[in-house]
């Protein structure tokens, strides 16, 4: 068995693992990122990634520009519509479209620049822990054998699958829990040819809500990408988007090819630091709840995390779960609580009928237009629509709920816990406002069995 001793060791080379770790590197720490993948395959699930340009200049990482390899297009228009395909709501941002894999080799570049060096076919084996039961580094699995890598910090940006957070004892102090299809938000995405392309090629990007489907450009000028999300499976996914297809909302095409993958779609763990051990990316499940999308929102746990750690790690010191606990507290405040509200409002904004949708489109309920945002009051337009048959009692009830335990759970993520002293109360409550919020993979469920066999 060979060895090696780094200051940090990142586990997982995708996105997150090398934003982390190129950060690090940066401050003069040794770094090693490893990842089971070979090096062209990272970040290969999807064939096409929409990333907002300001996230580059945001968090100092370069830019895709025309003429890069990964660079596709930009468009910097996106539309929301109801159920019944009325009353677009439009927001304007630059988001670039990019080919995922060759935009994950530039940040890998990027971080090998910072001084990070990159192992990849070297998976993930087991932790190591020292005399005193702190986490240590990991042995790692190579195909010429094993690599015992020694490291004050260890850290899991291994993907859903959070190979090295699940592996940890239940008592370390950060969960271990696996994230099961209940908790994953299974995509599906239909790389099609469009029939009439001058006419149809996507200009901007098309979302319903409602549904969880969208239509978007993709690499070939004459062709389009169809995505679907949904709890639960790839097929009950696919079936959703059948469902979707035969309303003819889409243009008409023929299918080229489908890919599909997943990303967490539950709420990430109470704590993201233990006795050297960071976790952030998929494994610590950071995703935007209304889109999906986790890049550049791992990113931001990740910046906060490399100036906590950089700090704590100063002068060959080990970073103790407390050193760190700051990580936690700003995440919270800056992102977290947010995220936490809008999961938390997702059940209730969805508990409706189409032409329930179609109402809150058209009065500006839950999905605004930039033109309609901050104007009016929700508790009237609630009241008015209550009173015009527009949103049946049920369905107002399941808003009113939501956007009350949303709330709540955004004060209490707000007051995240200053030490590690106050946790063990502050998850009891959350624990207690997570079981009121209910679950999406409830509402698929039921879905689902009134679809059938």
């Amino acid at each position: 068995m060979s060895e090696m001793d780094v200051d940090v060791l990142v586990v997982g080379a995708f996105t997150a693992g090398l934003y982390f770790g190129g950060l690090m590197a940066k401050q003069g720490y040794k770094v090693l990122i490893c990842d089971a993948l070979p090096e062209k395959e990272v970040g290969d699930r999807y064939s096409v990634i929409h990333v907002g340009r300001e996230h580059f200049g945001n968090f100092g990482l370069p830019e895709p520009k025309p003429g890069d390899s990964e660079y596709i297009r930009s468009f910097d228009t996106s539309i929301l519509r109801s159920a019944l395909n009325n009353y677009p709501k439009t927001s304007h941002a630059a988001i670039l479209v990019l080919r995922r894999a060759l935009m994950t080799q530039r940040i890998a570049a990027w971080a090998k620049e910072q001084g990070a060096e990159l192992l990849y076919q070297t998976a993930f084996e087991k932790p190591l822990f020292n005399d005193q039961g702190k986490l240590a580094g990991a042995i790692l699995r190579q195909n010429d054998g094993e690599l015992r890598v020694k490291a004050r910090l260890t850290v899991d940006a291994s993907g859903i699958g959070a190979a090295v957070r699940t592996s940890l004892p239940a008592d370390y102090g950060v969960e271990n829990f696996v994230t099961g299809p209940r908790d994953q938000f299974y995509v599906v995405l239909h790389y099609v040819n469009l029939k009439n392309p001058e006419q149809d090629a996507p200009k901007v990007n098309i979302t319903w809500p409602y549904y969880k489907t969208w239509f978007a450009s993709q690499p070939e000028a004459e062709g389009a990408l169809f995505g679907i999300g949904a709890n639960l499976s790839f097929d009950y996914a696919e079936r959703c988007f059948q469902r979707f297809a035969k309303k003819g909302f889409l243009p008409e095409s023929t299918e080229d090819h489908i890919e599909e993958s997943s990303t967490p779609y539950r709420r990430p763990p109470y704590s993201f630091v233990a006795d050297g051990f960071a976790v952030m990316g998929d494994a610590a499940c950071i995703t935007n709840p209304w889109s999906g999308e986790g890049v550049p929102y791992a990113w931001a746990l990740g910046a906060i995390a490399a100036e906590e750690y950089g700090r704590a790690m100063k002068d060959g010191a080990y970073p103790s779960r407390e050193s760190v606990w700051n990580v936690n507290v700003r995440y919270q405040q800056a992102q977290g609580a947010l995220f936490a509200q809008n999961l938390a409002m997702l059940c209730g904004a969805v508990s409706c009928t189409e032409k329930e949708n179609d109402y809150e489109f058209k009065h500006a309920i839950i999905y605004e237009d930039e033109t309609e945002k901050g104007k009016g009051n929700l508790l009237l337009k609630l009241l008015k629509a209550f009173i015009s048959g527009g949103i049946s009692p049920k369905s107002l009830g399941n808003l009113l709920r939501a956007a009350g335990t949303g709330g709540d759970i955004f004060k209490h993520y707000i007051a995240y816990p200053g030490t590690s002293e106050g946790l063990p109360q502050w998850i009891q409550q959350a624990d207690a406002l997570w079981e009121k919020a209910g679950s999406m993979a409830d509402l698929a469920e039921r879905d689902l069995a009134g679809m059938g066999k």
